[in-house]
């Protein structure tokens, strides 16, 4: 293979800082710069892997020749020693998201080694290895044992090592001496014999730290500390592609912990003695104050770290003051104004003038392969690795029977049985809390605390009950996220590695291929927030597809794409089943996941209630009922003209959350007095519609006017109770927000609970969490009256209820229209909305497809088919307010 091919066996995303970036997609090098030759990536990761061992060489010799005078040799070597732990914590908190208190009592078990390797006439690499060794094991520990827990919380087990550790020195006389401290004298070595604190020993400390800068790199662009990052930004999605994050704790912890050693060990060479006062929590915290002032996940920033805590007492004492104010005033200064670290700053700024990491980008580009139709190829050859079989060879590929999936009290999915065939598009659809995110996370092993009944069978004989997410991951089941869960702190092309253990040419050249073919490549040293949304759906199908899985689940594809990306995907998944890859699809935009599917299943309360073609399904009276909801035949919507004032007007409003369209166009005009049903699939823009009317959040685009000043309140999709306090605290709350204190607290309370019914009446002084979820969306309901408010905003009140507990919930809503309360009902269900509102908006991909209302002739069969997608947005106009 040509230097040109080689060149880029690593990636290039942590060679500078990304901040200097051109656009998102953008393959132009910055003006006026000249283009860099592939061989230069080369070189210049070479370059970063033997500047630490360089440096170290030339430091020795400035040391050995007397460049650097006799009295600052020994402050240099100790630099040396707290840069090795510097970078220990440093690679720590960036690849595992841990910050550790008790890195002194790992130095201290280094340093005693020393001192028990010295008397026992041990050689100098032995005592080092069995210091690392020990401390690999305690940080296993350490990393395993906090991998539950939060930041917070692993920060305080590491304290807690750290005094029992200083515990032990002081009483472990026999080996520790206590508080006299115990010599060091001398090593046999590969070097010779080797004094304590002499020439000799100070140069083999300074070129230990260049070597472990040198390693340290290496390992930087290895799947190791990818692995790592992707545990630590995203451990569910570490899990579907077949990381434990447990172990990766455990791992990260235990590389930090062996370094800290290490680090222990050339302290014990350089003082020639250890002692308990060197490893107190003052040292723990001045540790942390060195690594975010050189930069968290630096290696300059460990040098520099390293260097500050050596010489911060002579600088301390030449500007005069204590040490501790010193630190103190450096590290808020650092937080405020270099919150990134003094290294990582000034690169970045570097790096802004001269482009270089752009330039080293495209020129790694320039040196890959990328054509696409090698990608199926290469493909077709792993399929044969997995085991991949023809679609006639197996009856079914999965086969789940009577599967049931609970959470407490509740049944989330109950007796499914399912067929899934190899080369099969199944589509599941259902509306909101049907279940369907429940089954598929029951394939992927990703129910949390949820108790499974029934069994699901793969390849013929597998149980999949009781096996990990991440073991699932290796028998070839993939899987995407509905939102990109993406892992931030990785590039693109690091998302799709990071499914690797080890990563050789081979798989580089795959992954940059794989990129190339669903057009990713020119973006593959981005990291996914540079990205819009659209292109952050390609890399999540691109890493699902990366290991050329038999079986993928897509949870809802289509969403918050445009019309050319929805087909750039439904022709992916073609693909896919042309390849013979089964693929399971949630979505709720139904046209484009039916021009996909081969079948589709309809889920409803847990239960599946249909199957068949896309033709059929969907004409079902089960499934349509369960999207529309169903009419008990009585009619409670006031008369369409019967509106007063205008109280809140949008005009041509649009919404973006980054580069997803939530809105696009929509005019409302609400009227005092009016009931209004805004109502869609899921994720066609209600929710956020309804934050736009109540003014919690700013449109992206179009006016936003309340000519009426109105109060208004918001009941948030899934209530938002709190839930550790009681119903009255939550009731209070409320009405503290609203400035209500004293006697008119107690009126409104006493009349907001009287809206509530005797059950909950009664127990007022129970946690709201308590209550069941009809009880606690009425609660929801009369925390937000409490304000006494114009307008009423409610978000999907009947989501997740039974039957009856749905009719006492829109009883309430009825008796507040009737009181003269505008309403605003966002709801899936266009037949309660024709039922209970004045006016009915129906939504669909962020626009308005459908407005009217149920006395209008024609409307509710109108309205029936833009919901499932037979209608194109409806042109408005706005009437003059009065």
């Amino acid at each position: 293979m040509s230097s040109a091919s080689t060149s880029t066996s690593t990636s290039t995303s942590d060679l500078t800082p990304i901040g200097s970036a051109p656009p998102p997609g953008s393959s132009r090098r910055p003006a006026g710069r000249r283009a860099l030759d592939p061989r230069w990536v080369r070189a210049w990761l070479l370059a970063r892997v033997v500047a630490g061992p360089l440096a170290a060489i030339v430091v020795i010799v400035m040391m050995q020749s007397g460049a650097i005078p006799l009295y600052y040799t020994f402050t240099v070597a100790l630099a040396a020693v707290y840069g090795i732990l510097v970078l220990s914590l440093s690679l720590l908190a960036h690849w595992g998201g841990v910050w550790s208190i008790g890195h002194p009592a790992l130095l201290a078990v280094g340093a005693y080694s020393a001192a028990w390797g010295s008397g026992h006439g041990w050689s100098l690499e032995v005592t080092a290895l069995f210091a690392m060794v020990v401390c690999a094991a305690f940080g296993a520990f350490l990393g395993f044992a906090g991998s539950r827990f939060s930041v917070l919380y692993i920060a305080l087990l590491t304290l807690a090592f750290a005094l029992v550790a200083l515990e032990v020195i002081n009483v472990w006389k026999e080996v520790t001496n206590g508080d006299q401290g115990v010599p060091i004298f001398q090593f046999s070595s590969t070097f010779g014999e080797v004094f304590a604190a002499d020439e000799t020993a100070l140069s083999i400390v300074v070129a230990v730290f260049g070597v472990t800068l040198a390693v340290a790199e290496l390992v930087r662009r290895t799947a190791v500390r990818m692995r790592f990052v992707a545990s630590k930004t995203h451990p569910l999605a570490a899990r579907t592609v077949g990381i434990a994050p447990e172990m990766q704790s455990a791992l990260v912890f235990a590389g930090s912990a062996a370094a800290a050693g290490l680090g222990g060990v050339m302290l014990g060479l350089v003082s020639g003695f250890a002692s308990p006062e060197s490893f107190s929590l003052v040292l723990a915290v001045n540790l942390i104050a060195a690594t975010v002032l050189g930069g968290t996940g630096s290696l300059i920033g460990a040098v520099v770290g390293g260097a500050f805590l050596a010489w911060a007492p002579s600088i301390a004492d030449g500007v005069g003051v204590d040490q501790p104010y010193l630190v103190g005033a450096l590290l808020i200064l650092v937080l405020i104004f270099l919150p990134e670290g003094v290294v990582p700053t000034i690169a970045s700024r570097l790096d802004r003038l001269t482009g270089w990491t752009e330039r080293l980008r495209q020129a790694a580009l320039a040196g890959q392969d990328l054509s696409a139709e090698l990608v199926e190829t290469e493909v077709a050859a792993r399929d044969d690795r997995v085991g991949a079989t023809e679609a006639g060879e197996r009856a079914r590929l999965l086969e789940v029977r009577g599967l049931g999936v609970r959470y407490g009290g509740l049944q989330a999915v109950e007796d499914v049985d399912l067929e899934l065939h190899p080369g099969e598009v199944l589509a599941i659809i259902g509306p909101n809390g049907a279940g369907k995110t429940t089954f598929v996370n029951a394939l992927s092993g990703l129910t949390g605390g949820g108790k499974i009944v029934g069994s699901m069978t793969y390849d013929g004989s597998l149980e999949l009950r009781g096996r990990r997410a991440t073991r699932r991951r290796r028998m070839g089941l993939a899987r995407t996220f509905q939102h990109a869960e993406l892992f931030d702190e990785l590039t693109v092309i690091e998302n799709v590695l990071v499914v690797n253990r080890r990563i050789g040419r081979s798989d580089r050249a795959h992954a940059y291929r794989l990129l190339s073919s669903v057009g990713l490549a020119e973006v593959a040293h981005r990291l996914p927030s540079e990205l819009p949304f659209g292109l952050q759906k390609r890399v999540d199908l691109a890493r699902a597809i990366a290991e050329s899985p038999r079986m993928i689940v897509l949870d809802e594809p289509f969403g918050g794409l445009d019309a050319d990306e929805r087909e750039v995907l439904a022709g992916h998944i073609r693909r896919l089943r042309a390849r013979g890859t089964s693929v399971i699809i949630i979505d709720h935009v139904l046209e484009d996941l039916f021009a996909v599917a081969d079948r589709v299943v309809a889920f409803d309360f847990g239960r599946l209630v249909a199957e068949g073609t896309p033709e059929t399904v969907l004409q079902d009276p089960v499934v349509r009922k369960s999207y529309l909801g169903e009419i008990d035949g009585r009619s409670t919507a006031p008369a369409p003209g019967s509106s007063g004032e205008l109280v809140v007007r949008l005009a041509g409003v649009a919404h973006h959350y980054g580069g997803v369209r939530a809105l696009e166009g929509v005019d409302v005009d609400l009227h005092a007095g009016a009931v209004l049903g805004i109502v869609g699939a899921n994720g066609a823009g209600k929710s956020t519609l309804g934050r736009i009317l109540h003014g919690s959040l700013r449109p992206s685009d179009g006016t936003r006017t309340e000519p009426g000043k109105p109060s208004i309140s918001l009941v948030p999709e899934g209530r938002a109770l709190f839930k550790t306090l009681s119903v009255r605290e939550n009731l209070e709350v409320a009405a503290y927000a609203a400035g209500v204190r004293g006697s008119e607290l107690r009126r409104r309370l006493t009349e907001t609970t009287a809206l509530l019914p005797e059950r909950v009446r009664t127990r007022m002084e129970i946690s709201a969490g308590s209550l069941s979820g009809g009880e606690q969306q009425l609660v929801a309901i009369a925390r937000a009256l409490i304000a006494e408010p114009e307008v009423l905003i409610l978000d999907e009140p009947a989501l997740g209820l039974s039957p009856v507990m749905v009719q006492e919930v829109y009883g309430q809503i009825e008796a507040l229209a009737a009181r003269g309360i505008t309403t605003v009902l966002l709801d899936q269900s266009l037949n309660r909305a024709l039922q209970s509102c004045s006016e009915v908006l129906v939504l669909r991909q962020g626009a308005v497809v459908a407005r009217g209302s149920a006395a209008e002739p024609g409307f509710e069969a109108r309205a029936e088919e833009a919901y499932f997608g037979d209608e194109t947005p409806v042109e408005t106009t706005h009437e003059e307010s009065p």
